[in-house]
């Protein structure tokens, strides 16, 4: 037990040559101040204070400042040791590494014994204890403070702890100690657990068990509130707590006794300390009771844009209601009054008599700016009345200001196949009205199970029910897509001819999607995965099965296809044959034969009927014709025949008519002219003048001219023609005109 203490005694006599130069930078307690001295230094705003005593050890007990690792600047102290840094003393500000300088044989305390023992430990010695009478203005009191001990960090867990307690009594105080009417606020942040060596430590220490610690909380110790101050230079104690807050429930201007109480339990050393931070003994004189204006997924007090506003009501918790009294308001935040919301006026009156006043933030619409929040401060009205410098905020409440009602539909976008029935969640804030649309699904409930036959859209409407009229509802669509089930154009039986790549035709509707297309099996296509497809194979019989499914939700269907492949029938007589040459204007007799039910001649036009299986036609000039067979399945095939003509020679013009009417050479022409093309055909007399003009072959010059006979005479004429062989020829000469 005493391994700790000789270690660091043997540190002292170095250490006091260095104190005067130590002291600068470190905590600096003064003792021995009045128990009147310390609450006053203690108090804030809020609270006023009476019958203060002390109880402690010389120099146990005072004030303190200065710079340190504690979290507090300056306040006061209650210790078992000494807190000051004299000559020969280590006091509060001393480095870790040294030990406090103890107060022996000094008595304990009533009810720190009733604590330690309800632990099973022993009773207590070198007690400091610090009381006092308080009348808060406020329902909540409260005080921050750090404990420290020397007992940390080896008798962590130990067998035996230096105790302490913040013990509140007076009008509504539950106890939770032995003492029926006091109850002890130094507790573990959330917990009903006490604050000691055993419950806040970074674990076990060299000379403890961790079931020490269990056994008061499962949980304990708490490590996240505990300081490893083992090298530490400005605070003594080698570990403490964080800043912790003491906090009780009290009843407006009612009387309640505070006691802080600190003390060694079974021996007189490894000290302990509690630091209280100055002026952090208050009551707020305020109370709020915020109601949301709602309309917003959140928890958050709030409003929505030209919506029900969010209301504070402020209640004055001084001790004398008979009295105006106004709040004095300090208001920030991101949103802009004017803007996004009504502006608020800086102070809220209370009228004599009455202890609340209610102030609203409404929201104002406007385009759409994102989440935004006003801050509503209270001041300190002890502050304020006095006209201090700085005023202090003893109560903030932020109002968030939303764009438009919460309205969701968390469903993720879906794609079905008709007669599907699905699910579509709606998501509103609590406490809105809405309606689906169609209104067929307006059961009173966000979830719908509509069953899909078509691509249709579902609206969502929300809207705040005894809202103002500027509050617009709020709309979510839902877009349910179906894949409707789709239809195969496609033959189901059908023979083929092998002459080469047939293709399949296949047509879908609708023909607004990228089908995915199966065949099967594939033998003799191009594919599986085509739509239209191309059949190459030998002769047989093809079964297939086509399987057309939708891109998105696989809504298919099914065609069969009977697939008969055969060769095509061929010509077995075809007359003449090809190359065969005829007369100028001698008949062709074409003649075929094969297992054919249609015929087509080539070129059609110039053939009367180009439809039967034998036909004719005139040898007027080189030709290739031919006929095409189609038999019973659509086959195909086709024969060429060429033709060859020859043509008369070229004709021999007369040199003399004589238009006597006797039936005799009367008209002068050309010729062979059944088998010519006529290009020109001139007349002229001597004088030049033209008697005649045609270019038709069949006429001639019956020797007249406008009606009249043309005297007997020479004529000249001039004749261009072109044969059959596409030759052209001109024959210029004379003419004589007998009568």
């Amino acid at each position: 037990m005493k391994f700790k203490f000789l270690q660091k005694s043997l540190l002292a006599s170095f250490c006091l040559l260095l104190f005067s130069s130590q002291a600068k930078a470190q905590l600096v307690g003064t003792p021995n101040l009045s128990a009147q001295q310390l609450v006053d230094i203690l108090v804030g705003p809020g609270v006023s204070t009476s019958n203060a005593t002390l109880i402690c050890n010389t120099n146990g007990s005072g004030k303190f400042a200065g710079p340190s690792n504690l979290g507090i600047d300056s306040g006061i102290v209650l210790c078992t040791g000494r807190i000051d840094n004299a000559p020969g003393v280590n006091g509060i500000g001393s480095p870790a590494n040294l030990q406090m300088t103890d107060i022996l044989n000094t008595p304990g305390d009533a009810d720190l014994n009733a604590i330690s023992g309800s632990f099973g430990m022993a009773s207590t010695n070198d007690a400091c204890v610090l009381e006092f009478d308080f009348i808060p203005k406020g329902d909540t009191v409260r005080f921050n403070y750090v404990f420290g001990s020397e007992e940390y960090p080896e008798y962590a867990c130990g067998l035996v702890n230096d105790v302490f307690a913040l013990l509140i009594s007076g009008p509504g105080i539950v106890s939770n100690t032995p003492m029926p009417t006091k109850r002890n606020v130094a507790l573990v942040p959330g917990t009903n657990t006490p604050i000691m060596i055993n419950t806040i430590a970074n674990g076990p220490g060299i000379f403890g068990t961790l079931s020490n610690c269990t056994d008061i909380d499962p949980s304990a110790p708490y490590a996240q509130y505990y300081v490893d101050n083992t090298g530490g230079q400005t605070v003594v104690f080698d570990g403490f707590t964080t800043v912790l807050t003491a906090e009780a429930i009290v009843t407006p201007c009612e009387t309640y006794r505070l006691k802080l109480a600190i003390a060694n339990v079974s021996d007189g050393i490894y000290d302990s300390g509690i630091f209280f931070k100055a002026g952090s003994l208050t009551s707020t004189a305020v109370a709020t009771l915020p109601t949301s204006g709602l309309g917003a997924n959140t928890d958050k007090l709030h409003t929505v844009r030209g919506c029900t506003p969010a209301e504070i009501k402020y209640k004055r918790t001084d001790c004398d209601t008979m009295l105006p009294f106004t709040f004095h308001l300090d208001i920030g935040g991101t949103a802009i009054p004017g803007v996004h919301y009504e502006a608020i006026p800086n102070t809220l009156p209370v009228p004599p008599g009455q202890s609340t006043a209610s102030l609203q933030v409404k929201g104002l619409l406007g385009p759409y700016s994102g989440e935004k929040y006003v801050v509503i401060g209270i001041k300190h009205p002890d502050s304020v009345l006095v006209g201090a410098s700085i005023i202090p905020i003893i109560q903030r409440d932020t109002v968030y200001i939303y764009d438009s009602l919460y309205i969701d539909i968390p469903t993720p976008p879906i794609t079905v196949c008709p007669n599907t029935t699905i699910t579509i969640q709606g998501e509103t804030a609590p406490g809105c009205d809405f309606s689906w649309d169609p209104v067929a699904y307006n059961n009173g409930s966000l979830t719908i199970t509509p069953n899909m036959l078509t691509t249709r859209i579902f609206t969502l409407k929300v809207t705040q029910p005894n809202a103002p009229a500027t509050c617009p509802p709020a709309y979510r669509r839902y877009l349910a897509t179906v894949e409707q089930i789709p239809i195969i154009q496609m033959p189901t039986d059908t023979t083929i001819c092998l002459a080469d790549s047939v293709p399949i035709s296949v047509m879908v509707s609708p023909d607004s999607l990228i089908y995915n297309y199966k065949w099967t099996p594939a033998t003799g296509l191009r594919a599986d995965n085509l739509g239209t497809n191309f059949f190459y194979g030998p002769p047989g019989v093809y079964n297939y099965t086509l399987r057309v499914t939708t891109p998105v939700a696989g809504c298919y269907s099914e065609k069969n296809l009977n697939l008969t492949a055969v060769l095509p029938e061929k010509f077995t007589t075809v007359l003449p044959q090809s190359g065969t040459t005829y007369n100028y204007d001698e008949t062709i007799d074409f003649k075929v034969a094969g297992n054919f039910i249609f015929y087509t001649w080539e070129p059609s036009h110039l053939f009367v009927d180009p439809f039967i299986q034998n036909n004719s036609i005139k040898a007027l000039e080189n030709t290739t014709y031919k006929v095409i067979g189609t038999d019973k399945y659509g086959c195909k095939d086709t024969a060429s025949i060429d033709i060859n003509v020859i043509y008369p020679h070229k004709p021999i013009m007369p040199n003399a008519f004589t238009p006597n009417g006797d039936g005799k050479n009367d008209v002068f022409k050309i010729p062979g002219n059944q088998f010519i093309k006529l290009t020109k055909f001139q007349i002229f007399n001597r004088w030049g003048q033209e008697m005649f003009n045609t270019i038709d072959p069949q006429k001639g010059w019956d020797g007249t001219f406008k009606g009249q006979p043309a005297p007997q005479g020479v004529y000249m004429y001039i004749v261009v023609a072109e044969l059959p062989n596409k030759e052209i020829v001109t024959y210029k000469g004379d003419i004589t005109l007998m009568r």
